[in-house]
This record gives structure tokens, C-alpha cells and sequence, in this order.
């Protein structure tokens, strides 16, 4: 009976599994897909998942094994997020302070059909998706990669770490220049949060955004009016819950550093909602009046909180920099819009 993977060297693991590269292949992203739908049945709520690596990048040669960045929300969800995988089988290649690695398809006979590599991080830590982005935008960079990879192939067929490095200030000079020419784009709003606002505001509103993240709430940069600022539409099965300016630029920067919109969906839910009077009145004191600023036809007559209001806006809240007490009403009001949704699709 031959070893297990877990009794074998280093240098029995790279005979094993050595470097081999394959000319671009179609149904690696459908692998992915596959993948990341298996994934999200199995990790909990609030996780983003990224094709990275360079079976992610157009035309190139690659090593077949699909790279899969998971970001976890926080900590705490990074944490339970590699025990799920441990209990579904994926094997932990090592782990770290804040990022863990995981394989599925390593066999003690070889690779299997189809391998998978996983790198759990936190929200923020992608420098691949700049570098594949950046290399998809540049097809020359991409060959002059390919070209690289070809060339270190053989001479660290069985030395992964070796071929790695070798990679690494081709990766890193790309990456520092998708940062500047993508300035922004996968920049989270927890990032965001920890540079701009004051400390005694930051955990209030992480909370609300870790919050929202484990409910299932998608976070998506928004373009339109709102390219080039760091606003954000944050649903739920697909629904609006809330809208997020951060940092507000140019003729939104009266809304700095932080403003929350409620939906625009049309919904009822705020006219007769389980708040108290004074959670209901801070509502009221945070009706959005439209001032016609061009992104729809103007306001509407809505009830909020059993009192009538004109022309309102199609967001019917918005919280300019909230304070303890606004911060504590979102959520309640977060968690009244998700069970709006939610009953919505039954």
C-alpha cells in the first residue's frame, strides 16, 4: 500500500505532482462555474469568489488547475469558512494569520481530472484580480507572461516554490500598474470604512456591513451617474437593500465621508413598520426629499412610518455621516428590508 499525501516529503509531493503547462482551455471557466456553485452551497453566507490564476487569463498557456480566490467577510467567517471546507473534503496546503489554502484533486496516484486550488482571504487581500484583469486588458503583457512561464517550466518542473518565485517581480511590477490603471475597482467598503472614517464610527457601521454580508447581501460597485465614485448597491436575492456612498467626489461631495440610502424598489415595507416612536420618527427625520438631481423622473407622495410625505425620493431614506443612534436604526431597518424580500419570494 503506497503513502498517504500527508506522509510524503516535499520532494515526493513535487515528483508527484510536477509542473506541466497545456495551451488555454475553454472549459476551465466552466469548471470554475461548477466549482464556485458546489462552493456556495458549502461556505457560509457572505463569501465572494473570484476565477483567478492564469487559467482565468485569456489565450495563455497555463498549469489545468482552476484557482479559485474565496474572500470572507471577516475573521471570524474566514475561520468557519476552513472548517467547511476541511469537512468537505478540500485539504489544506498551509495556513496562515489571515489567509489559508486549499486543493481538491490530488490523489496518491497523481492529479485527478479536474484540480482545483483555493486561496481563502479576506475582503481586500485580491491582488489577483488586478494582475488578471490587467494582463486580460494587455494581450502582449499576457504573452510576455506566457513566455516567462514556458521558459521556467522544465527547469522547475518538480520545484513549485522555485517556479513561483521566479514569477514573482514579473507579478508584482504588473500588479502595481493595474493598481493605477484600475484605480479603485475592487477596493471593498470595508477598506474604504478603516481609511476614512474616525475609529469611534468604524465599528458601528463594519458591524452593520459584516451583518449584511452573512445574511447573503451582494455588494456591487455601481456605474452609470455614479461611475468613478465609491458607491455601492447592496442586495439581497437580487432586491435592493441599501445604497452606500463612501469618500462622495465632485457634486456628491456633500454626502462625505459616509452616506446610506434606503431601496428604491417601490416596496411598501417603511409605511407601517415594528419600530418604536423614537426609532420611527428618526425615520421620519431622514425622509430622502428629492432635489431633482436628474437620475429619475422626480418625487412621489409616500407614506413612511404612518405619516405622509411629498415629493420623496425613489430612496425614501438617507442617512448623511449617521451617527450611534442612526447606525443602530439601519440595522433594525436592514434586517425589516431582508424579511421584506424574503417574503416577497416565497
Amino acid at each position: 500500500m503506497g503513502k498517504k499525501l500527508s506522509e510524503m516529503t516535499i520532494e515526493e509531493l513535487w515528483e508527484l505532482f510536477p509542473i506541466f503547462l497545456t495551451e488555454h482551455q475553454d472549459c476551465w471557466a466552466e469548471w470554475y462555474e461548477e466549482e464556485a456553485g458546489i462552493l456556495r452551497g458549502i461556505l457560509p453566507p457572505g463569501h465572494e469568489l473570484h476565477h483567478v490564476g492564469s487559467t482565468a487569463i485569456k489565450g495563455i498557456w497555463a498549469k489545468p488547475i482552476v484557482d479559485i480566490l474565496i474572500e470572507a467577510p471577516d475573521m471570524r467567517a474566514l475561520n468557519t469558512a476552513g472548517e467547511a471546507l476541511k469537512a468537505a473534503g478540500y485539504i489544506c496546503m498551509s495556513r496562515g494569520e489571515n489567509r489559508a489554502d486549499f486543493n481538491k484533486g490530488y490523489t496518491p496516484d497523481g492529479f485527478a481530472e479536474r484540480v482545483f486550488h483555493l486561496h481563502l482571504r479576506l475582503i481586500g487581500d485580491h491582488d489577483e484580480l488586478y494582475f488578471r484583469d490587467y494582463l486580460n486588458a494587455h494581450p502582449d503583457i499576457a504573452k510576455e507572461y506566457e513566455h516567462l512561464k514556458l521558459g521556467l517550466w522544465r527547469e522547475y518542473e518538480h520545484d513549485r516554490d522555485g517556479y513561483t518565485r521566479q514569477k514573482g517581480d514579473f507579478v508584482a511590477e504588473h500588479t502595481a500598474r493595474a493598481k493605477k490603471e484600475f484605480l479603485g475597482r475592487y477596493i471593498s467598503s470595508e477598506t474604504l470604512i478603516r481609511e476614512t472614517l474616525p475609529a469611534d464610527t468604524q465599528e458601528s457601521v463594519l458591524k452593520l456591513l459584516a451583518y449584511l454580508r452573512a445574511e447573503g447581501a451582494a455588494f456591487e460597485r455601481c456605474g452609470g451617474y455614479w461611475a468613478g465614485q465609491y458607491y455601492w448597491r447592496i442586495s439581497y436575492l437580487n432586491e435592493p437593500v441599501f445604497y452606500l456612498l463612501i469618500n462622495g467626489a465632485g457634486a456628491e461631495a456633500r454626502f462625505a465621508p459616509l452616506t446610506v440610502w434606503t431601496d428604491d424598489s417601490g416596496s411598501p415595507w417603511f409605511e407601517d413598520v415594528p419600530l418604536d416612536d423614537r426609532e420611527k420618527e428618526l425615520c421620519r427625520e431622514h425622509v430622502d426629499i428629492c432635489e431633482g438631481c436628474g437620475s429619475c423622473h422626480g418625487g412621489t407622495d409616500r407614506m413612511i412610518c404612518g405619516r405622509e410625505f411629498e415629493d420623496v425620493c425613489r430612496t425614501a431614506m438617507r442617512f448623511v455621516n449617521p451617527g450611534p443612534q442612526e447606525l443602530e436604526l439601519l440595522g433594525r431597518l436592514a434586517g425589516l428590508r431582508l424579511a421584506d424580500i424574503g417574503q416577497n419570494e416565497m
